[in-house]
């Protein structure tokens, strides 16, 4: 563990946006529909749709590449803490990214 307190909070911050998105998929889960809407960069229709087990499939990969970033951004920042603090920084903006277009995709079913 690092003394960079900044950056232990970010990745708490991390952790906790994970774990809502694991509390709201798990409360919608029998109320979302086979396939959901994601990939709004395609043209409409089936491209834009996955199945919903992608869902799934994303909050552990998030939390894979939180630890990765985590376990990076400390060895990068060895006696550096404003390199350590600006890539876990970068590391919350991404996790912040993912979990906005997850909540509108749960907002859009939620209703």
């Amino acid at each position: 563990m690092t003394k960079n307190k900044s950056a232990q909070q970010m990745l708490i911050a991390g952790w906790v946006v994970i774990l809502l998105m694991g509390i709201m998929l798990a409360w919608l889960w029998k109320s979302l529909p086979p396939q959901l809407p994601w990939f709004y960069s395609l043209p409409g229709g089936e491209q834009q749709l996955v199945n919903k087990m992608v869902l799934v499939g994303i909050l552990p990969g998030t939390m894979v590449i939180l630890g990765i970033t985590r376990a990076l951004a400390g060895w990068a920042g060895k006696g550096d803490a404003p390199v350590e603090t600006t890539l876990m920084a970068g590391s919350l903006l991404a996790v912040g990214i993912l979990a906005a277009g997850f909540f509108r995709v749960m907002q859009i079913f939620a209703l």
